[in-house]
């Protein structure tokens, strides 16, 4: 059993891994200077190694239980309600309610449902890829994407949001629609981008889209954090 697990696991995945990980340790120890660095380098090294030991137990699984329907729509059905009960036991931070906070580990829920939503999608689109022609495909798979989108805009978290309407879309775009649905989709995400700019979004987060678009309009505000990272980018040498 163990010489068998031990030829599925991906040793040069592992191998690629490792020196990313020991420069992320060697970077928390650069904070020596600072005040309780040796605390980050811990928890740094902590997590290394919970990391490392998930990585080694779930090559051991065999995921093709995830092809089942039943499954995927109950895992679908299970983080969408974490998502939910979030607006009564998550710990707010920073105005948003994301995380469970389970004493010394916190918990977000919307990066699993991005995965969750990666297979779903998957899943649906894979038994359908001969009539994905379809417009009400668009729809369907919409509906999938539209559960998770909105219970994490609410939180309110704008950027997993987007990143969650974006794993739609791109799965979409290469289902294989055609061109007319493809383009009824674009102008569709205009017209709801248009409706959000005008009475959803906060001023904070229209500025965050701006500095997306050109990070040099308020270097000193909030586009502060994306130049101070193109600095410290082209300081960093080797």
């Amino acid at each position: 059993m163990a010489e068998k697990a031990f030829k599925i696991i991906d040793w040069k995945l592992v191998f690629f891994i490792l020196p990313i990980l020991a420069a992320g340790l060697v970077t928390m120890k650069s904070f020596a200077p600072l005040e309780n660095a040796g605390e980050f380098f811990s928890k740094q090294a902590m997590w290394v190694l919970i990391s490392l030991s998930v990585f080694f137990i779930f090559s051991s699984l065999d995921f093709r239980f995830l092809k089942r329907t039943d499954v995927l729509v109950t895992i679908f059905i299970f983080f969408s309600l974490m998502l939910l009960v979030l607006f009564i036991f998550g710990n707010a931070t920073h105005g948003a309610r994301s995380w469970f906070n389970l004493g010394g580990f916190s918990f977000q829920p919307a990066d699993m449902m991005k995965l969750v939503l990666v297979l779903v999608l998957a899943k649906y689109f894979s038994r359908r890829h001969v009539e994905i022609r379809s417009i009400k495909h668009i729809f369907i798979s919409g509906f999938y994407a539209f559960v998770p989108f909105v219970l994490v805009l609410l939180q309110p978290d704008f950027g997993s949001a987007m990143i969650i309407f974006f794993i739609w879309l791109g799965m979409v775009l290469v289902s294989g629609i055609s061109k007319k649905h493809l383009f009824l989709v674009f102008v569709c995400g205009a017209v709801v981008f248009a409706l959000f700019w005008t009475f959803v979004f906060a001023s904070y987060q229209k500025a965050r889209i701006a500095n997306f678009i050109n990070p040099l309009t308020d270097i000193n505000g909030s586009g502060y954090n994306a130049f101070q990272s193109t600095i410290a980018v082209g300081s960093g040498q080797i």
